[in-house]
């Protein structure tokens, strides 16, 4: 067996996680348990007890170095401890053998973690803890659920809650929410493209590989539509926006009237049309979906009536009254994917091609993409024979 195969086995590689995420973490855990012992020592220090539980140093590596784990979520965390400290206690006062007592206390709070959906791996330590513990523990009874457990869980997930939320880049509670395929947006924190199964096509799977999978179903999408993504890119090689944009825009001023740019969209036969102010820089988007929802949709009975309703009733308006803005657009040497990331997060339909000034240098649309994967397929099939 070679060297690197041996190492390979016995150092496996972790979760690909940034120097930053490593530091923000180890820094996060130091004022999670400064902050809990301090609060807890004098919420606790008459009580003859160990103010900390060792198990909730456990906790802080999950709540920090974890906090999108299924094993990290508040009801994890404070179920998992509360639950296992109550079977650890029962066994105790319950169960004479210490030896058997010891097991049944964290076989027993596995597998009611796991029914109660709160599974956490420190819970398995306090519910050791309340058998093994002294005699000042064991008289404790019940009481150990609340003195010193609930007050460790109620001071450290306070303390996760506020640094994790204040830590850029992380959610805490993570969202286990898993939409269906017709509306996935990024801002929701939902995959980045819409995926081929939904959540019962995942729960399924997960089920069926028969095993606690320590990720969020969200997350399992999120890296699956990532994943994706990077694979598209790597088949597509170098293609930029800049490489399939259409270069010669039509564009309107915002006080273009309404008719003007209606006859203008009908003419070059174009669903969408960018807006410039006076200095020729990207402000706004007018599109057939924004003529439709400024028409007045309760006097007319179909969409061409209501348009020419509209049309007729505004006919000294402006664009600029309808146009969608802020704008959403892309830069020149961005990837192909990064439209269809985009077209799939904002739900729209046109992508303005912008420079660093926010001039427009042309303008992506969903057939554009459709013709480069068309004309790219046909590139590669011809390279192959």
């Amino acid at each position: 067996m070679h060297a690197t195969s041996i190492f390979s086995r016995l150092f496996p590689q972790q979760a690909a996680v940034t120097h930053r995420e490593r530091l923000l973490s180890g820094l996060g855990g130091i004022l999670a348990i400064f902050l809990t012992t301090l609060v807890a020592q004098n919420s606790l220090g008459g009580i003859v007890l160990p103010f900390m539980l060792a198990s909730m140093g456990a906790s802080t590596v999950l709540l920090l170095g974890a906090p999108h784990s299924p094993l990290s979520q508040p009801w994890a965390f404070a179920g998992g401890h509360l639950v296992s400290a109550a079977i650890g206690v029962g066994c105790a006062l319950t169960i004479p053998n210490f030896y058997l007592a010891a097991g049944l206390s964290v076989g027993l709070s596995i597998s009611a973690m796991y029914y109660l959906r709160c599974l956490h791996p420190p819970g398995g330590a306090t519910a050791l803890l309340a058998v093994i513990g002294d005699q000042k523990i064991h008289a404790l009874g019940y009481h150990f659920i609340f003195t010193p457990v609930l007050v460790n869980v109620l001071i450290l997930l306070a303390v996760a809650l506020t640094i994790n939320n204040l830590i850029p880049g992380r959610r805490y509670p993570a969202s286990f929410a898993l939409p269906g395929k017709k509306d996935m947006r990024a801002e929701d924190g939902r995959p980045p493209v819409k995926l081929g199964f939904n959540k019962d096509d995942l729960l399924s799977a997960m089920k069926e590989m028969g095993a606690y999978i320590d990720v969020s179903e969200e997350d399992l999408t999120r890296i699956y539509a990532l994943a994706t993504l990077h694979a598209h890119q790597r088949g597509l090689g170098s293609i930029t926006l800049g490489d399939i944009m259409t270069r010669e825009v039509v564009t309107i001023k915002p006080a273009t009237e309404f008719q003007e740019a209606w006859a203008l969209m009908r003419k070059h036969r174009i669903r969408g049309v960018p807006v410039m102010d006076d200095e020729d820089r990207l402000i706004g988007m007018v599109s057939i979906a924004d003529f439709l929802k400024a028409a007045n949709w309760r006097m007319c009975d179909s969409i061409a009536q209501r348009l020419k309703f509209f049309l007729k009733r505004k006919a000294a308006a402006s664009v600029e009254r309808i146009m969608t803005t802020p704008v959403i657009a892309a830069k020149e040497d961005a990837p192909l994917t990064e439209a269809f990331r985009i077209f799939a997060e904002k739900g729209i339909n046109h992508l303005p091609v912008t420079n660093a000034d926010g001039r427009l240098l042309g303008i992506v649309t969903r057939l554009d993409l459709l013709s480069a994967l068309f004309y790219g397929d046909l590139a590669e099939a011809k390279a192959g024979t």
